[in-house]
């Protein structure tokens, strides 16, 4: 399957970096402490934390198959055609593409109603 070309034209912002943790109170403490970073938004499979220049998003391995990279997409046109589209609880949209070695990046989109809960404000 040819790729979307909308999805190579361009230099993307880095959203957040998601790793996998089996304890997501003990993480969160530990990224607060070591590194200051600040609750943004939490459920039981996910805590979002503010770092000056990005966002760290702790994963419960047990749920989500791989650490990964997020990067931005401002248009649902701007997702790409290939890998694994999920359309998550909180409203966002991500495709899962595996790079040649087998890292995962996630292209995101925010539906503009859940928008202003996830993004800062010099990402918008």
């Amino acid at each position: 399957m040819p790729l979307n070309h909308l999805w190579k034209s361009k230099l993307y912002t880095v959203d957040h970096i998601a790793i996998r943790v089996s304890d997501l109170d003990v993480a969160q403490k530990w990224y607060e402490d070591m590194l200051g970073a600040e609750l943004q938004f939490k459920d039981q499979f996910y805590r979002r934390m503010l770092l000056n220049n990005t966002t760290l998003a702790l994963i419960d391995e047990n749920r989500y198959p791989s650490d990964h990279i997020g990067v931005l997409v401002e248009d649902i046109a701007q997702l790409p055609n290939v890998g694994t589209r999920i359309e998550h609880r909180d409203g966002t949209i991500g495709v899962y593409v595996e790079d040649p070695f087998g890292h995962t990046v996630e292209y995101i989109w925010y539906a503009p109603e859940t928008k202003s809960n996830f993004m800062r404000e010099d990402n918008e």
